[in-house]
């Protein structure tokens, strides 16, 4: 109920209507918890699928092991201090990209857009 993380499924329409996600964060954790508060302040419910649990079991493997990948583990400046204050100033509409190539994709009879 006070954390967000792992495989996260979101309609499009909400992930504009909150900016997407917080481009200040680098290396793997914490910009899940900042983009928890965004969805918390626009009122945003989270559900939870059930038989599916957070921690060491009954989970999805984690594979960031810090001896192998120590990128993973890098931080910038003070960002586990900010990981529960929303970030204004970056976000989707700060973003700068370019699209290289768009496929529609078929799984389990779903249309899947992929974008490159």
């Amino acid at each position: 109920e006070t954390f967000l993380g792992g495989v996260l499924l979101i309609p499009r329409k909400i992930f504009k209507h909150v900016d997407g996600m917080s481009t200040k964060y680098w290396g793997w954790g914490l910009e899940d918890d900042e983009f928890f508060v965004r969805l918390r302040q626009a009122n945003i419910r989270v559900e939870r699928p059930e038989r599916i649990g957070s921690g060491k079991s009954n989970t999805f493997k984690d594979i960031h092991d810090s001896r192998k990948r120590k990128r993973d583990q890098t931080k910038c400046y003070n960002q586990r201090n900010l990981t529960r204050r929303r970030d204004r100033d970056t976000g989707l509409s700060t973003v700068d990209y370019t699209i290289a190539a768009q496929r529609v994709l078929q799984i389990d009879g779903a249309e899947v857009h992929y974008l490159d």
